[in-house]
């Protein structure tokens, strides 16, 4: 579907991965790889929903070396984004309802 939203989930995976282990950017985006089947997201939706969960209070952030290479940017959930984790469940759990119901009346309307 070419109008299909992407991201609109984003800062919810994005929190939860972060809930599950701190992490720079690009290893947020392979964990979501890993555990999403058909994800949409990119570094560029996760560098810019890290930012926007930053400015919101939601992640903090430092910089760690990593021994070889450069230095990396690693993200941390705070309490006010464990909270926020806690409202985009309550709110992914009605959207999957609706889709649900939204099956249900397609399954009938095709028999």
């Amino acid at each position: 579907m070419a109008n299909h939203k992407r991201g609109r989930h984003a800062p919810a995976f994005i929190l939860l991965s972060i809930a599950e282990e701190s992490s720079h950017g690009l290893g947020i985006l392979n964990r979501l790889n890993e555990l999403i089947p058909n994800n949409r997201l990119d570094t560029a939706i996760i560098y810019r929903t890290l930012k926007d969960l930053e400015k919101d209070a939601y992640v903090t952030s430092c910089w760690e070396d990593s021994g070889s290479g450069p230095r990396k940017k690693v993200y941390c959930i705070t309490e006010k984004g464990l909270q926020r984790l806690d409202e985009y469940r309550e709110d992914i759990e009605k959207s999957i309802m609706n889709l649900q119901g939204f099956i249900k009346m397609y399954e009938t309307l095709r028999k």
